[in-house]
């Protein structure tokens, strides 16, 4: 005669700690997605191709949002809210341009230096026709890729800033004539935010 034994499967609970990082990896997305909102908010005018990450990884925790939502254990969990949370401080700071001012704050001693070290050139002088070269100069957390100073004002190009079919900089006006540019806003002292249309 086979004796057979059976084991009896008990479903052991997981630890508390372990139960807790269970729902963390949910965070992961829409934290990835405020930190590329905000990094494509620093730059002047700011950054289409920073921005076009920032709205895929938004997709991905509106769709990890939604699923959160439609499971019935998860519903009451903290982790539901960082989302919309996060959503909301980010449209909040991108809207009050923070991130452009914290980041210019940082680099005004840096970016000033740079301008007053540039060579002066003619006021016909366009910005592709400084001797600046094709490298990048990281001035402050700004790529800087050409730099021109004129009479009454220094331009720098921002690599990577713009959006659609437009390319921005920044502009430091140290004259009172008025800076010829599609758009002109007004950052701190004499900096401005200048974008110009292709």
């Amino acid at each position: 005669m086979v004796r057979t034994c059976y084991r009896l499967r008990v479903p052991v609970p997981a630890p508390p700690a372990r139960k807790r990082m269970r729902g963390l990896w949910l965070v992961v997305p829409p934290l990835l997605a405020t930190l590329a909102s905000l990094i494509g908010a620093v730059f002047p005018g700011g950054s289409l191709y920073v921005w076009s990450y920032a709205f895929l990884f938004w997709l991905i925790a509106a769709g990890c949002w939604g699923v959160l939502l439609y499971l019935p254990g998860r519903r009451r969990h903290a982790v539901v809210a960082v989302a919309p949370v996060l959503a909301v401080v980010t449209c909040g700071a991108v809207a009050a341009d923070l991130p452009i001012r914290v980041a210019f704050a940082v680099s005004e001693p840096a970016l000033s230096d740079y301008v007053s070290s540039l060579p002066l050139h003619p006021e016909s002088m366009t910005l592709g026709d400084a001797e600046a070269g094709l490298g990048v100069d990281w001035v402050g957390v700004f790529p800087v890729g050409r730099a021109v100073r004129h009479e009454g004002s220094s331009n720098l190009s921002v690599i990577g800033a713009g959006g659609w079919l437009e390319f921005c900089g920044l502009t430091y006006a140290t004259g009172d004539g008025k800076i010829r540019s599609s758009s002109v806003d007004h950052l701190s002292g004499r900096w401005y935010v200048t974008c110009d249309d292709f």
